[in-house]
């Protein structure tokens, strides 16, 4: 069984506020697309020794950013 994440296929949004100011955030995309030249072209999980997932193969990193305060961080969607 494969596995799609529901934000990467357009099926929800992230729906979150910074913690730093409060303000909405703004999704950019997978952690694994920026690791690398061909990171957009593998498979989920393919870097979870990288990105911090090693023990949950089906989590999708998103790398989110505030737009007010420029503030970045991760989220661990499944």
């Amino acid at each position: 069984m494969s596995y799609i994440c529901p934000v990467c296929n357009g099926l929800q949004a992230i729906d979150m506020a910074c913690p730093v100011c409060a303000h909405p955030v703004a999704d950019c995309g997978k952690l694994d697309d920026y690791l690398g030249p061909y990171s957009p072209y593998k498979e989920i999980g393919a870097y979870s020794m990288v990105d911090g997932a090693q023990n949950e193969p089906y989590l999708c990193i998103h790398l989110v950013n505030c737009t007010i305060c420029a503030h970045n961080f991760t989220v661990q969607l499944d």
